[in-house]
């Protein structure tokens, strides 16, 4: 079964010939381990290589495009410098008590296929076999990230919260046209729908409610109407709400970060959503991939296969993007756990 084959059947909840192994990257990590000598890429030929070249030197069956729009000869050394270095995105001016959505301008972009130059670059050094994916925000992120500073944005949550709702429904906009070109002109096969402020550290279950899962909601819908899958990625402690993210019509879940930088039990999320959505996770990428020592990734991997391949619908992961420090042996090894205990014709994993 090709490694396409094998993701699609996961999203899908159904049995692969063996688990599927998919994990996101940080940018610190694609670059200080796929680019020669560790140097910023300039150009966007480059960088699609260094990204996409880790997908094949890791065994990964899917490849998740940072930067899935990006047009021929753009600044590409520009653009990883200011993610790198965390440089303002410009939003100081920005003053909640004077917003008004209703008179913005329409939040909804037009694309060209020559958008997509980095997507249609990452479908040729990957091959037709490995899955391509893309992401987005959900409408809540962007309105999160309008703001000068993430404190100025929870708390205007609660001084005007119908205010802040008319900002997530027009950033909402703009995030299911995107989506929509990523799938038509991009052919991404699936989106990260990105909601990293949507865990219990940030908000409370009924503010999830009420803010975030019409968002997420809205932009899976488009995004399966577009012939796509969706999966949401939430950071942190999610376990009390994960029947909320999972009736938000997506398809699956990343992270279910387990302790100590979750809370999350990958076998009681198994037992509660997982008949429902597919799951994605839950290697805690700093403690035991990069801390811990070989014997104890085995047996952590083992125990994500023991608990959550059963029947399928599962995809092994890192619970977060693999941390910037972890040597490229370590990631390397989780291929070679997933050829010894992942297959599902033998039931190794539980062995």
């Amino acid at each position: 079964m090709n490694p396409g084959v094998r993701i699609k059947r996961a999203m899908m909840r159904a049995v692969p010939d063996k688990v599927p192994l998919w994990c996101p990257l940080s940018l610190e990590h694609i670059i200080s381990q796929g680019s020669p000598g560790g140097g910023v890429p300039e150009t966007v030929e480059q960088y699609i290589t260094v990204e996409c070249g880790l997908t094949h030197t890791y065994r990964f069956d899917g490849a998740l495009l940072m930067f899935p729009a990006l047009r021929k000869g753009a600044d590409m050394k520009s653009i990883l410098e200011q993610l790198l270095f965390q440089l303002p995105a410009g939003s100081a001016e920005h003053d909640f008590s004077k917003a008004d959505p209703e008179y913005w301008p329409p939040a909804a972009n037009e694309f060209s296929g020559d958008d997509f130059y980095s997507s249609r670059l990452a479908r040729e050094v990957v091959g037709e076999n490995i899955h391509l994916g893309g992401w987005i925000p959900d409408g809540f992120s962007k309105a999160i990230q309008w703001f000068p500073s993430l404190e100025e944005a929870l708390i205007a949550i609660k001084l005007d919260p119908g205010r802040f709702q008319a900002m997530i429904a027009y950033f909402d906009e703009w995030c299911i046209a995107s989506v929509r070109a990523q799938i038509e002109l991009g052919k991404m096969e699936s989106i990260q729908i990105s909601s990293p402020y949507a865990g219990a550290g940030f908000i409370s279950p009924g503010d999830y409610k009420r803010f975030v899962l019409p968002s997420v909601t809205k932009i899976a819908q488009a995004i399966r109407t577009a012939g796509a899958f969706s999966y949401v990625h939430t950071c942190g402690h999610i376990s009390d709400r994960l029947e909320l993210i999972a009736q938000s019509e997506t398809d699956g879940i990343e992270c279910l970060d387990p302790p100590p930088i979750g809370n999350v039990e990958l076998k009681d999320a198994k037992t509660r959503v997982g008949k429902k959505i597919f799951l994605k996770g839950n290697i805690d990428s700093v403690n035991v991939l990069l801390r811990g020592t070989v014997e104890q990734i085995e047996s952590a991997v083992r125990d994500c296969l023991s608990v959550a391949m059963a029947g399928g619908g599962y995809i092994l992961s890192t619970a977060c993007s693999v941390a910037p420090r972890v040597p490229a042996e370590r990631v390397k090894l989780l291929a070679q756990l997933v050829d010894r205990y992942g297959i599902y014709t033998t039931n190794r994993c539980f062995g």
